[in-house]
């Protein structure tokens, strides 16, 4: 019940950003001298998970809630979300979130629980 769905994928884009948009120090013609913003970490490094790990870095400073359950990863500039939050205004915060962050195109949401719905259905099932 409190499950998206098994094989449930949702998409939410950029929609201020092209997809695979990259900042302006990065140039094919200047060839690899600079990274795709994706690929840049938390300090400015190279880092090939790097946008995943401003991800989370975002949510540790932006929210107060317990995220210890979800899981952040990257697939280029989409990141996608995992796991378990407290609730689905949570989640939508969340996404607002991850989207703001330089480098990401695109937000995949794969089977997400709430645990509020957990609990509802823990006292249905104890009526």
């Amino acid at each position: 019940m409190g499950v998206l769905g098994e094989s449930s994928v949702v998409l939410i884009p950029a929609v201020h950003k092209p997809f695979g948009a990259v900042t302006q120090e990065f140039s094919p013609i200047r060839g690899f001298g600079a990274s795709p913003p994706e690929r840049i970490g938390i300090f400015g490094e190279y880092d090939y998970n790097g946008l995943a790990k401003r991800v989370e870095y975002c949510f540790e400073q932006s929210v107060s809630e317990d995220i210890s359950q979800l899981k952040v990863g990257q697939r280029g500039c989409v990141v996608i979300l995992t796991g378990k939050v407290s609730s689905r205004a949570l989640l939508n915060r969340l996404v607002t979130l991850a989207i703001k962050v330089e480098g990401a195109a695109l937000v995949e949401i794969y089977r997400m629980r709430f645990t509020e719905e957990d609990c509802l259905v823990s006292e249905e099932i104890a009526a």
